[in-house]
């Protein structure tokens, strides 16, 4: 329906019932149920001679990339890796400013449908100790460190949504934790231990070269 419209006449091309039908193939009742929908999405609105004119949003439909539903399994699957990132964050990413203190997960995931339009997840976050930091990496700014932080989560999937707030108190109900941590009790990850034996035993073997 899109192309028949586009670039025909100078002015907007006109809809009617019967070009409805035509352009989906259907009989006249179900012609008249499109139409109504349509009218009331507010994606063809009334001329005033009797016919329709497609709006910017129904353009913004017809070229629209179609995705079946997230699946529970694959949200659950996507919850657990962010939580794996969240406990990476914690133990390697000494630069950023912001430990994960919480991961809540609330929205469509909290009902009992098997397939749910988006994953909505909840960052508590809480300042990084300054002992943690390493003198000679100083620590990004606030707002590099956040969108750090959200884009590491985001990039898992499109339906990821992801908020940050101050404390568990904001987010939003019904909710379910899934990730929580105690920034006092944080250790770094095997790899980033592996990192630091590797330097220790350069710096071993140098010496021992003198």
């Amino acid at each position: 329906m899109l192309e028949r419209i586009s670039g025909r006449t100078p002015g907007p091309a006109r809809i009617s019932v019967r070009s409805l039908g035509e352009d989906f193939h259907l009989d006249p009742a179900a012609s008249w149920t499109l139409l109504r929908a349509l009218v009331a999405g507010k994606l063809l609105h009334a001329d005033g001679a009797g016919s329709y004119v497609a709006t910017a949003r129904f353009r913004e439909y017809a070229v629209a990339r179609v995705v079946s539903p997230l699946s529970r399994v694959r949200a659950k699957a996507l919850i657990d890796t962010v939580c794996g990132i969240a406990a990476r964050i914690n133990a390697d990413w000494d630069r950023n400013p912001y430990l994960v203190k919480v991961v809540a997960v609330s929205g469509s995931y909290m009902s009992r449908r098997h397939s749910l339009p988006e994953l909505s997840l909840w960052l508590v976050l809480r300042r990084r100790p300054q002992l943690q930091a390493r003198r000679w990496r100083p620590r990004l700014e606030k707002d590099v460190a956040l969108h750090e932080i959200v884009t590491a989560m985001t990039s898992l999937s499109s339906f990821m949504r992801i908020r940050i707030a101050r404390d568990k108190r904001d987010v939003q109900r019904p909710f379910s934790v899934v990730f929580q941590t105690n920034e006092d009790v944080i250790e770094p990850s095997v790899a980033t231990w592996e990192r630091l034996r590797g330097w220790g035993a350069s710096i071993s073997r140098r010496l021992a070269a003198r």
